[in-house]
């Protein structure tokens, strides 16, 4: 999504989409230079040592919507369309992300050329757990989920310590980064 965002802005003087950038990163300032400016998780994979993978899921889930809308005669599901339209891409797009972690766990051994799989860790706290507050099989499904016991707080108050403790500003940057499911186009 980063870098999808800072390359359409390249070539394209987009009021709107500056706007809602600069309100996600709460900087009425802010012009994105390139996508690791923007992008957290890749920041915090190069402070850590970890591999760090950008796929665009769009292609997919424009395919889902090409296929239902055959079914459908046509009738085609849009973001701006009825709210049980934009419910349902949402949820389309979380468990998307899902089947893409568990095809990136079985597959980058193979792309390192080393044997076994990965473990897909799940991100659902227990705050969403108890209100429901997540979409069946994306995010709250995995093969473990370190975080599924831990509220909100707890969970925000431990990784502050241990990006201090580490020196890991990314940390920092990242839970201070308003929420957001990022399943709504800008």
């Amino acid at each position: 999504m980063c870098t999808l965002i800072t390359e359409y802005l390249k070539d394209h003087q987009d009021e709107q989409v500056l706007r809602d950038v600069r309100k996600v990163v709460r900087d009425p300032e802010y012009y994105p230079q390139d996508a690791t400016s923007l992008c957290g998780a890749e920041n915090l994979a190069n402070a850590i040592g970890s591999n760090h993978f950008v796929i665009n899921i769009s292609s997919a889930i424009k395919a889902f919507v090409e296929e239902l809308s055959k079914s459908f005669d046509g009738k085609t599901p849009s973001f701006q369309g009825e709210k049980v339209e934009n419910l349902a891409l949402q949820n389309v797009q979380a468990r998307s992300r899902m089947v893409y972690a568990y095809l990136f766990a079985q597959l980058v051994p193979w792309k390192q050329q080393r044997n076994g799989f990965l473990l897909v860790v799940g991100t659902a706290n227990v705050d969403e757990a108890i209100r429901g507050y997540f979409t069946k099989y994306d995010c709250s499904a995995a093969d473990l989920n370190p975080i599924g016991g831990i509220s909100k707080t707890d969970l925000k108050n431990f990784i502050l310590y241990a990006g201090r403790k580490f020196k890991l500003e990314a940390v920092r940057e990242i839970v201070e980064a308003p929420p957001t499911a990022e399943l709504q186009p800008l």
